[in-house]
């Protein structure tokens, strides 16, 4: 059996598991940590909402030490457990772990153990921190006036997307709002064809260029094709698609950025105007392909007062022909 621990957002661990197609799905002793009977282990290893995952421990402890005799250090939550088990086990030592955050240590060096009502599992993966990390912040160049998607929530979205086409082992991913092409970077590192566009694509484009020079994505041989277009507007070149459907993950266009001095009005305002590109921009998509693509985007919840622009995207993508799950 195996487990896993959920990140802040459960509703979207949740989501993401389906990606790795987990079968009988159950919460644990509490909230953030469920269990399931199997998976697709490959793509368990993609999740990017998921903090930690392993299984089970069905054997005696003996046999999980003996099966990774390099591995010296052991972490637990509980310090009398630590104690105990590294006098019985002669290990170096033990370190203290918290089940929501990975201790790098113990991640690269150790063992971790996590008591799940009566039983214990073993940490077998964890989330990708180093990937997103790159991500977010050694790209040269991007802007708070674009929007800053964390790569994490990209990667979550993106795993959440490919769960709905599980018959497309390669889809093209499509991002109309590519601003710093954070969702490009991602597709690639899954060994995903990429295409992006956005209205400018200065710092698409720079960032681009960092991305592939970097070693480990030389010679992938994987699409990462950019252009300019108003995602509220038909597209002039859809031969970029060569017919396919791509599956579209973004953000999306947060809207003017809200200051201090902002009126109630002006932000009235600035929620017709997001509103207006969100409904055109779903119209655009319910006919620009073969078939209606699976969307997987976000909505800017910050502009308060009365804020209705949820309801008039979800309202408009009904009438658009789509679906949501």
């Amino acid at each position: 059996m195996y487990f896993a621990v959920l990140g802040k957002n459960r509703e979207l661990s949740l989501k993401e598991l389906e990606f790795a197609k987990v079968t009988n799905l159950h919460s644990a002793q509490n909230q953030k940590i469920v269990l399931f009977d199997s998976a697709e282990e490959d793509k368990l290893n993609q999740l990017a909402g998921i903090i930690k995952r392993g299984k089970i421990i069905e054997t005696d402890l003996d046999q999980v030490f003996t099966a990774f005799p390099e591995k010296r250090i052991l972490g637990v939550a509980d310090k009398n457990q630590g104690i105990n088990l590294k006098k019985q086990y002669k290990l170096k030592r033990f370190k203290q772990t918290d089940i929501l955050h990975t201790d790098k240590e113990v991640r690269n060096k150790g063992i971790e153990l996590i008591r799940i009502t009566h039983q214990r599992g073993l940490v077998l993966g964890y989330q990708n921190i180093q990937l997103y990390e790159i991500t977010d912040f050694e790209k040269p160049a991007r802007s708070m006036q674009m929007g800053m998607m964390p790569a994490k929530l990209t990667h979550t979205m993106l795993n959440i997307a490919r769960a709905q086409v599980p018959e497309q082992r390669s889809p093209i991913i499509y991002d109309p709002f590519t601003g710093s092409g954070t969702t490009g970077f991602l597709a690639n590192n899954d060994g995903l064809n990429f295409i992006g566009s956005d209205l400018k694509l200065t710092f698409a484009e720079q960032n681009q260029k960092w991305w592939l020079s970097r070693k480990e994505n030389q010679n992938k041989n994987l699409t990462f094709d950019l252009f300019i277009h108003d995602a509220t507007k038909p597209f002039e070149k859809p031969d970029l698609f060569k017919g396919k459907t791509p599956l579209i993950v973004t953000e999306g266009w947060l809207g003017p950025v809200i200051k201090l001095s902002t009126t109630p009005d002006q932000i009235k305002e600035y929620q017709r105007r997001v509103k207006n590109v969100y409904v055109q921009r779903i119209e655009q998509m319910g006919t620009a392909f073969p078939e209606k693509p699976s969307m997987v985007f976000t909505i800017p919840i910050y502009l308060g007062y009365e804020n209705f622009i949820e309801q008039a995207v979800m309202e408009s993508a009904y009438q658009a022909g789509f679906k949501f799950s």
